[in-house]
């Protein structure tokens, strides 16, 4: 597991380039001798980022009835999309955070509200074409709106491009076995959308650019929205593994248990996957212009990746020390 990671774009004698430097976080052999309901319970406690799927990925790697309240996720992803996309992403460009939107989650007018504040008009994005896009970002009925026309506007889409395939169920199997990826790979928000209209037009037309991996979030915070859309929190998998969707990408979870007693435990989180050497954070920093707007775009693709863990970035450059 990671528990914190330092981003360094050094000066060295090829020029500059991007150093990733993790630090580990909290293994699971705590857990070796506990009862499985016992590890049901506490693990959610204990990676609390996203207790919810840390919750759905246990119960189905431990074999244990599913979680009495799967909505719960959904309420994860909901919250953890809204403060990014009306509170940090205006941040990284300058702009204030959209206060209005943000007091729906605290209940004020629910979902509907805050899918209106989000949208500002009645608009099937997922399923629009490049065209219903580009007329609501021309529109800007919306802060949100208004934000990503300004991306699209100044971002050029091959900054930050980078795309790995999704890690298959082999894929998922071997690197709990061996405790870390044994190829690259990428585990998003996106991985649900690539197939969706919209996304599917976007990225054949300019590939997984940030502005692409932004649009993704909102797709999905607005599917989250509506439980009618929003896709289901667990994955079919192996016995003894248990898969969840979760706001950062795939989480996967493996258990051994015997006599009701567990023998051994596996975490693998998105991140895993995503900051691993050569990873998708790698080669997304790795395809950045270096010049006066790096700062920015770097904590955007840190942004668009979306870390499990704590993140510091550090350049050598007037811009100094920043916590993305």
């Amino acid at each position: 597991m990671i528990g914190a990671l330092d981003i360094a774009l050094v000066t060295g004698l090829h020029g500059p380039a991007w150093r990733l430097a993790p630090t580990p976080g909290a293994g699971t052999g705590w857990l070796v001798g506990r009862t499985a309901g016992e590890a049901a319970r506490l693990l959610p406690r204990v990676f609390n980022l996203c207790a919810g799927a840390h919750e759905a990925a246990a119960r189905a790697a431990l074999g244990l009835p599913l979680m009495d309240n799967p909505a719960r996720t959904r309420r994860e992803r909901v919250r953890e999309h809204a403060l990014a996309i009306l509170a940090d992403w205006p941040a990284l460009f300058g702009r204030t955070p959209d206060r209005a939107a943000l007091r729906h989650l605290g209940g004020q007018g629910g979902a509907e509200g805050l899918r209106t504040a989000l949208l500002g008009t009645e608009i099937d994005l997922a399923n629009g074409t490049l065209r219903t896009l580009e007329h609501w970002l021309r529109a800007g009925p919306s802060p949100t709106a208004r934000l990503l026309a300004h991306c699209r506007e100044t971002i050029d889409p091959a900054w930050g491009r980078a795309e790995l395939p999704a890690p298959g169920l082999a894929d998922i199997a071997a690197a709990l076995e061996q405790g870390a990826p044994p190829e690259p790979r990428e585990t998003t928000v996106a991985d649900g959308w690539r197939r969706v209209p919209l996304l599917r037009e976007l990225m054949a037309a300019e590939g997984a650019s940030l502005f692409a991996r932004l649009l993704a979030r909102l797709i999905d915070l607005l599917a989250c929205l509506d439980p009618r859309e929003a896709p289901g929190e667990t994955l079919p998998a192996a016995p003894g593994i248990g898969l969840a969707r979760a706001a950062r990408g795939l989480l996967a979870h493996r258990a051994s248990v015997a006599g009701g007693i567990v023998t051994d435990y596996r975490v693998l989180s998105p991140s895993a996957w995503n900051l691993a050497p050569g990873g998708l954070l790698q080669r997304a920093l790795d395809a950045l212009p270096i010049g006066p707007h790096t700062s920015m775009l770097a904590r955007l693709v840190v942004a668009c990746v979306n870390p499990c863990v704590p993140v510091t970035l550090r350049l050598d450059a007037p811009e100094g020390r920043l916590h993305a």
